[in-house]
């Protein structure tokens, strides 16, 4: 009879644990999703206390995007060796620990440096996450569901950065974005370290080392070229340096895809009908939509005047949008081809970067409601139709290569997007501010330093907020420059949600050509 009872207890604790492993990789990845986004929030505050330029609040971003893009798919590779729940360890770690000195930053160099390291922590929980819950959940039915539960809960990271980044500033903060990961840290880290199985570990091959160092050091390069060209100049030695070392780094990576004995990118997964169509929308969804909300927060806070709480909720409609349309499109994949859902629902981000264009001085916050909500179905749509695709690349052993393929792809999307965008927004908005300026009487005989510390205010998306920075000497100007500053911010998110909208039209008509290009040849064949 103990006999019996004993086998029942365990039974309900091996029935409880799949539960906890989804529970502790949801929990996991919606820190790591949540920081890609959440600093939205934070952004004008940072550029406050550390008198910031645009450049460095760019690099906030994507400091922390170009790790978790370029060393994704080695920690993919690497986990199957080292052991899946020791490199999640070791990850939650990382990211714990960099939350923690995150918060006591004392300069925007130090802060990036750090959300350097705090990727690569996002990296190693990323690639784990797949492959722990392929191993937990054997069941084909059961995967699916926890592999949806898991997709779910990544796209809710993404949508709600800015509502609950903009809270917790407002009330606390912006150094609470960071600080607010130690507990969760530390919780999930004492329990997957004392109640997580270890999966069986594979074989598996070499880790191509050489392959991450060539993917970082070319998205690197070619992030310092985009954000340094306004103030270097486009056609400065430094800035042809360091697009022409781009270029050399992503094309030796590429060729040392196709002779590695154990490349990161399998050649086979990049052959199959629909990748190069699915990997043009990943990347160009993050690098436009995603990408200028960023910048949509940072002018809502100075032009606006809002609080961070107050952006972060008038920033709802997208995460709303985006919640409703991932678990509708993930029905309707099963009955649409995904080669045309997808070129479609890139079309629908493309018009929804339209939509966001045209905003004037005298516009409200509702100019851009239509464009949130019609990006915000967008942007669930295609998270949920890149991930059913992801499945149909790779047999399902593969599937942790195939998750960290694609979230490697939408990272350097979203990195090279706030570069790309923010170069356009900041040189954009400078120009006006300087004409502005310009047509001020007396303008000239204003002391250098002053006119400077305000352009690069205006440049950065200060808006009204500029005023703070003006000298009480210039108090009788300060509603003149404040009227300057926003002009500035106006051009500069119209400039920017322009071509997004370009780049959006470009992609979608890549995709569909991709995907046409595809159908043919697998008609031939």
């Amino acid at each position: 009879m103990s006999s019996t009872m004993e086998i029942q207890a365990g039974r309900q604790v091996d029935a409880r644990r799949p539960r906890l492993v989804l529970t502790l990789v949801c929990v996991a990845v919606f820190m790591l999703m949540l920081d890609t986004t959440v600093v939205t929030a934070a952004l004008a505050g940072i550029r406050a206390d550390f008198d910031s330029s645009i450049d460095g609040l760019q690099w906030v971003v994507d400091a922390y995007a170009i790790p978790l893009a370029g060393v994704l798919l080695t920690f993919a590779t690497f986990g199957d060796r080292f052991g899946r729940k020791r490199l999640f360890l070791i990850g939650m770690a990382v990211f714990t620990v960099s939350s923690l000195v995150l918060a006591t930053s004392g300069s925007v160099l130090e802060l990036n440096v750090l959300r350097a390291v705090q990727g690569g922590g996002a990296a190693m929980l990323f690639a784990t996450a797949i492959p722990l819950l392929a191993a937990t959940f054997p069941e084909a039915e059961e995967r699916a569901t926890a592999i949806g539960i898991y997709g779910a809960v990544m796209a809710a990271a993404t949508v709600a950065g800015p509502v609950l980044g903009g809270a917790l500033v407002t009330q606390f903060g912006w150094r609470s974005i960071f600080t607010i990961n130690v507990p969760i840290g530390i919780v999930v880290l004492m329990v997957a370290f004392a109640r997580m199985p270890e999966p069986p570990r594979s074989a598996g091959g070499r880790t191509d080392w050489l392959g991450s160092l060539l993917l970082v050091g070319g998205l690197t390069s070619g992030v310092f070229a985009l954000t340094r060209g306004n103030a270097l100049g486009w056609t400065s030695a430094t800035v042809l340096s360091l697009v022409a070392g781009s270029v050399v780094l992503l094309v030796a990576f590429g060729v040392r895809q196709t002779i590695a004995s154990y490349p990161l990118l399998r050649l086979s997964m990049v052959r199959k009908p629909g990748f190069a169509g699915t990997a043009i929308v990943s990347v160009a969804h993050m690098g436009t939509l995603i990408a200028a909300t960023n910048y949509l927060a940072v002018f809502m806070i100075g032009s606006f005047g809002l609080t961070p709480l107050q952006m972060g909720l008038r920033l709802l409609p997208i995460s709303f949008a985006a919640l409703i349309a991932a678990p509708t499109a993930a029905i309707f994949a099963k009955r649409v081809p995904l080669a045309i859902a997808l070129p479609i629902t890139m079309g629908t981000v493309t018009v929804a970067m339209w939509l966001l264009h045209g905003v004037r001085t005298t516009s409200s916050w509702t100019h851009f409601i239509p464009g949130l909500i019609l990006g915000g179905v967008g942007l669930g749509a295609i998270t949920a139709l890149t991930q059913a695709a992801a499945l149909t690349f790779a047999p399902a052993e593969h599937a942790g290569m195939t998750s960290a393929t694609f979230g490697t792809l939408r990272q350097i999307g979203m990195a090279m997007g706030i570069a790309g965008l923010g170069a356009l927004f900041s040189r954009t908005a400078r120009t006006t501010a300087e004409s502005g300026l310009a047509a001020i009487p007396g303008a000239h005989t204003v002391d250098p330093a002053h006119s400077t510390a305000f352009l690069d205010a205006a440049a950065a998306g200060a808006g009204g907020q500029v005023t703070g920075a003006v000298p009480h000497e210039f108090a009788s100007l300060t509603p003149t420059l404040a009227e300057i500053a926003n002009r500035a911010a106006v051009d500069g998110l119209n400039a920017a949600t322009m071509l997004g909208t370009v780049i959006g039209a470009v992609a979608t008509v890549l995709a569909a050509g991709a995907f046409l290009l595809d159908a043919r040849r697998t008609t031939r064949t």
